[in-house]
């Protein structure tokens, strides 16, 4: 039985859901599928205001927590967080989803406006989440136009921002996180980065070979790299929902341990059996298989994990 960690709850006023989702039915799809147990995150919140943004935020925690009430053997919570720029306000989101709701992570975006994750704007919510040693999931979005390359349906009809937007923003941030010092700061955050680290894991060699480009160099890559760029990378945590193509998974697990990779599968924009089936075909270790599947969250997760009694 899998768990699922890359996974939306569709609530009221939402948007990009399927219509007719419903908690029940999930729970009756995860059964079909042979997924044991899903961590749900509510979505973004979008808000005309700073106000409107806090109570957006608290309504989806609310909803999030009540399915999770609802079904407690079967659904986690990734609390979401009004926009980062609301100090006050995400710092008043995360107590309320950890003292009040038992979250069991936060999702944040990859980007807030024109600001990538790695902002020192944002240092006090990861100071509190560090402190807390809390999950944080990080979803894609291309929200505001942040990196959107003009149109983002580069003039295409049915090209969408989750073609090549979402994943090049993961690896933006990743990147962002890594160069300003975020993850090594706060070290005691455990992220999970989805998609199996976006367009950032066929690159990440790429960047590590600019040690031998005259114009940046060794010396200078490890100021900016103190740890190493790849150890890193293969530091944080990636949940795979539509990277389960071989090729894909060849590549992440030669750059990442197995112990860091989860498994997801971004329902309801895809259904279940579309990321059982690929997962299911890979050739893998029935050890890695195990991993993947279930094990590493597991390990991640391990309040959920007791009180679902996974």
């Amino acid at each position: 039985m899998y768990i699922d960690v890359h996974h939306h709850f569709n609530a009221p006023g939402g948007r990009n859901g399927r219509p007719g989702w419903s908690p029940a039915s999930t729970v009756a799809a995860m059964d079909e599928a042979g997924v044991s147990l899903a961590i749900g995150w509510p979505g973004p919140v979008v808000a005309a205001d700073r106000a409107a943004a806090r109570a957006r935020a608290r309504a989806l925690n609310e909803f999030g927590a009540g399915v999770a009430a609802r079904f407690p053997t079967r659904f986690g919570l990734f609390a979401t967080l009004p926009p980062l720029d609301d100090i006050e306000g995400a710092l008043a989101e995360i107590a309320h989803a950890f003292d009040r709701l038992d979250a069991d992570g936060i999702g944040l975006l990859t980007q807030y406006g024109d600001a990538w994750l790695g902002s020192a704007t944002f240092e006090p919510v990861f100071e509190e989440l560090d402190r807390r040693a809390a999950v944080v999931f990080v979803h894609p979005t291309a929200l505001d136009g942040a990196c959107g390359c003009g149109a983002l349906g580069y003039q295409i009809e049915g090209i969408s921002q989750a073609w090549l937007e979402y994943p090049f923003n993961t690896a933006r941030t990743i990147l962002h996180m890594m160069a300003a010092g975020t993850f090594r700061r706060f070290a005691n955050i455990r992220f999970v980065f989805c998609h199996g680290g976006g367009a950032l894991t066929p690159l990440i060699q790429r960047i590590a070979g600019f040690k031998g480009w005259f114009e940046f160099g060794e010396e200078r890559l490890a100021r900016m790299f103190p740890d190493g760029l790849e150890a890193e990378f293969a530091r944080l945590h990636f949940e795979c929902a539509q990277a389960w193509a071989p090729q894909n998974m060849a590549l992440l697990r030669s750059l990442v341990p197995d112990s860091q990779l989860l498994f997801g599968t971004d329902f309801d924009r895809f259904d279940l059996r579309h990321s059982v089936d690929q997962f299911e075909r890979l050739a893998l270790p029935e050890p890695t298989r195990q991993a993947i599947g279930h094990g590493n969250a597991r390990r991640l997760f391990t309040r959920l994990v007791e009180r679902a009694g996974a």
